[in-house]
C-alpha cells in the first residue's frame, strides 16, 4: 500500500471520532477566506499578471459567447415553440428543420469559442494553483510557473475531460426524473432541489480533483477519487463554499444578460458592449472570481492534506492495522 493510500485510510477511520462542530466549521471558513486574501496580497504581482493575461481574456470569451449565442438560442426556441402549435405536419417539419440548422450554427459557434476558452482556463488554473500552493520559504517565479504548467497540463486535461463527462452524465438524471414525474409537482420539485444540491457538491469534488491532478502525480478518475476522500469531515463546508462560488458566477451571468438584453446590444459589436462601465466591471469581477476560486480550492486542498499527514504521523501503526483489516 502506498503512503498516500495509507494516509487517506487513516483519515477515513478517524473521521467518525472527529466530527466538526458548528464553531469549528465557522472558524475554518473564516480562516479559508482570510487565508485566500493573505495569499493574494503576498503574491499580488503574480496574480495580477495571471488576471491580466489569462483570466480577463477567459472572462471576455465567456461573456462574449453568451452575448453572441443569445439571438441563436432565442430563434431556436421560437421555431420549436411555433412548430408545436402549427396545424399542418408539413409546416412543422419545415420549422423543425430550420431549428436543426440553427442548432448546428450554435454548435459551431460554441466550438469556435471552446478551444481558446479552454486554453486560457487551463493556463490560468494551473498558474493560480501553483502560486497559491507555495508556502515560505518557497517563492513563486514566472519560470517556476511555466515549469509547473509544462509538468501538469496533461494530467489536468485528462482530469478535466473525465470531470466534464461525469458532470454531463449526472446533469441529465434530475431532469429525467422531473420530466417523468411532472404530473406530480410535490415529488418533482424536491427532486430538482435535491438534484441541484448534489450537482453543486459534484462541482466541488471535481474542482478539488483538478487541484489534485495539478499538484500530484494523479490524473483522471484517480484524482477525482482522492479529491472526494480528502473532503471527508468537511464536506458541508466545501459544499457551502462551492455554493457561494456558483452563486456569484450565476449572478454575474444573469446581471450581464440583463444589462445586454436589447436590440441595441444585439446589433452593436462585442467590443462596444464592454466599453460601458457596468459590463466592464462584470468582466473584471468574473476574472477575479476565477483567480479567487483557484486560491480557495488550493487552500482547502492543502489544509485537508496537512490534516491527513498530521493524523498519520500521530498514529502510523493504527492506520496500517486498520487498512490491513
Amino acid at each position: 500500500m502506498s503512503d498516500t493510500e495509507s494516509k487517506i485510510c487513516d483519515h477515513i477511520h478517524n473521521q467518525p471520532q472527529n466530527k466538526p462542530t458548528n464553531s469549528s466549521s465557522s472558524s475554518f471558513l473564516l480562516a479559508l477566506f482570510s487565508g485566500s486574501l493573505r495569499i493574494f496580497f503576498q503574491n499580488k504581482r503574480f496574480f495580477i499578471s495571471i488576471l491580466l493575461f489569462l483570466a480577463l481574456p477567459l472572462s471576455f470569451l465567456l461573456l462574449s459567447l453568451s452575448l453572441s449565442s443569445r439571438p441563436l438560442k432565442r430563434h431556436i426556441f421560437h421555431l420549436e415553440s411555433v412548430a408545436l402549435l402549427t396545424s399542418t405536419s408539413f409546416e412543422s417539419r419545415h420549422l423543425l428543420k430550420e431549428s436543426r440548422d440553427e442548432s448546428i450554427s450554435l454548435l459551431r459557434l460554441k466550438l469556435l469559442y471552446f478551444f481558446p476558452s479552454f486554453l486560457f482556463s487551463l493556463l490560468s488554473f494551473i498558474s493560480a494553483v501553483h502560486v497559491a500552493s507555495l508556502s515560505p520559504p518557497h517563492r513563486p517565479s514566472f519560470l517556476s510557473t511555466a515549469a509547473a504548467i509544462g509538468l501538469s497540463w496533461k494530467r489536468v486535461v485528462v482530469t478535466s475531460l473525465c470531470s466534464y463527462s461525469l458532470f454531463l452524465l449526472y446533469v441529465q438524471l434530475p431532469q429525467l426524473f422531473a420530466a417523468a414525474l411532472q404530473s406530480y409537482p410535490r415529488v418533482s420539485l424536491p427532486i430538482m432541489v435535491v438534484g441541484s444540491g448534489i450537482e453543486v457538491y459534484l462541482m466541488g469534488v471535481l474542482g478539488l480533483g483538478l487541484v489534485v491532478s495539478a499538484l500530484e502525480e494523479k490524473f483522471g478518475w484517480e484524482a477525482i477519487r482522492i479529491g472526494s476522500i480528502l473532503m471527508a469531515g468537511r464536506r458541508f463546508c466545501w459544499w457551502f463554499v462551492t455554493c457561494m462560488l456558483v452563486g456569484m458566477s450565476g449572478w454575474i451571468g444573469n446581471r450581464f444578460e440583463k444589462l445586454t438584453d436589447g436590440e441595441d446590444y444585439a446589433k452593436s459589436g462585442v467590443w462596444r458592449v464592454f466599453v460601458g462601465w457596468e459590463t466592464a466591471g462584470l468582466l473584471w469581477f468574473y476574472g477575479m472570481l476565477v483567480i479567487w476560486s483557484c486560491i480557495v480550492t488550493t487552500i482547502f486542498y492543502s489544509d485537508c492534506k496537512n490534516g491527513i499527514s498530521t493524523c498519520v504521523n500521530q498514529k502510523p501503526r493504527a492506520c496500517d492495522t486498520d487498512c490491513a483489516e
